[in-house]
């Protein structure tokens, strides 16, 4: 009797191991299977967006203009600030021209000089330098160099483009952003100092499923809210589209939009309905 209880008890011992061994293997499977579940959850918020028709974008200038002094100066006057609409033409900053004003100034000095001494150059050459319809070209060149004139010349006209640039205007009619500067300063030659962004030249992009790329062809009307101004609605015209699909099977577009006020680069918007 006893040698059989004996014989249950080892049975009974050899299936629980049996049953603890299965238990860790699929407790191991699970793990080794889970980073394949957080992937997909990682995927599924884009999809569940476009499933409940909830899109959304970003407001997008297509024109705008980044100035920036092309000289090393003090900068005299900032003469905007951020948010200000400024018209084409309207001065925007000014550099200190004095040490520009003077140096045009030694320069046209030294053509004076270069002028005198290109007139002896051509006399030694035989001919008359008040007459310079005598004169040869090839001889006038080599006495402007010679001379020192060609170059004078030279210096003068680019100091003179250093003293036009000293004054940055708006190049068309816009609004002033990303001011990175103020009066005293030392100026950055090719460092911008503010964005000039047309109001005029604005429109929203946002990104749909490849899927639903049909329901958008261009000239589509869809209307938008931002999301500062909830209540608020615009209307613009699908007139872009990227003619590339993302990992994620997305294709960006553009909307021009018909109204602009109140709008700003980067604003958040959200699109509310599409008139096919």
């Amino acid at each position: 009797m006893n040698k059989y209880w004996i014989i249950s008890l080892a049975g009974g011992l050899l299936l629980g191991c049996q049953s603890g061994q299965q238990q860790k293997q699929e407790v191991t499977q699970l793990q080794q299977e889970e980073p394949v579940v957080k992937e997909v959850v990682k995927e599924a918020p884009i999809i569940e967006i476009q499933a409940q028709g909830i899109m959304l974008g970003k407001v997008v200038a297509t024109r705008y203009a980044d100035l920036s002094f092309q000289t090393s100066l003090p900068i005299l006057r900032m003469l905007v600030k951020n948010g200000q609409l400024v018209r084409q033409g309207q001065r925007i900053a000014e550099l200190d021209m004095f040490k520009l004003n003077n140096a045009i100034e030694v320069i046209k000095r030294q053509i004076a000089q270069s002028e005198l001494q290109l007139k002896d150059v051509i006399i030694s050459q035989g001919y008359d330098p008040d007459k310079p319809e005598s004169v040869p070209a090839e001889v006038r060149q080599t006495a402007e160099v010679k001379s020192g004139y060609q170059m004078a010349k030279e210096q003068l006209a680019g100091a003179e483009h250093e003293l036009q640039t000293a004054v940055l205007t708006a190049p068309f009619n816009g609004i002033v952003a990303n001011v990175k500067a103020q009066a005293h300063e030392i100026s950055q030659p090719g460092q911008p100092i503010c964005r000039i962004i047309s109001t005029q030249d604005m429109a929203v992009e946002f990104r749909v499923m490849e899927t639903d790329l049909s329901n958008y062809p261009v000239g589509t009307a869809i209307q938008v809210t931002p999301i500062a101004y909830k209540g608020r609605v615009y209307q613009a015209i699908v007139n872009e589209v990227n003619p590339v699909v993302d990992q994620q099977g997305a294709i960006t577009l553009r909307a021009k939009l018909t109204e602009t006020q109140d709008l700003f680069d980067g604003m958040n918007i959200e699109i509310l309905n599409v008139d096919n």
